[in-house]
């Protein structure tokens, strides 16, 4: 399963992928990973997911490590700090002092 072609993450494992000489094709597309490892669980399909935080493997559903990809960039995506209401940005301050600003 692919993630939507103009997916920063798509594309970032897309690009790990051609380095590593691997041609993966899909029918199937989703939005996020979530939705790829629910279509999974049934066996829908397969997809190649991030680690993500609390995710365990149920039923069919197997996790497996693939250290040959690099992990996806996350961070920040906010147009205007200052429009963030009081309880998301100071828990956007909170993750920026315990990890570091990107």
């Amino acid at each position: 399963m692919r993630l939507p072609e103009d997916s920063s993450s798509r594309a970032h494992r897309d690009t790990a992928f051609a380095r590593l000489g691997v041609r993966l094709p899909s029918d199937t597309g989703v939005a996020d990973w979530d939705t790829a490892i629910l279509l999974a669980g049934p066996g829908m399909g397969r997809a190649v997911v991030p680690s993500l935080p609390g995710q365990a493997a149920t039923g069919p559903v197997r996790f497996l490590p693939l250290p040959e990809l690099p992990p996806l960039p996350v961070g920040w995506a906010v147009r205007r700090w200052t429009a963030l209401n009081p309880p998301v940005r100071s828990f956007a301050d909170l993750i920026e002092e315990q990890h570091g600003a990107a």
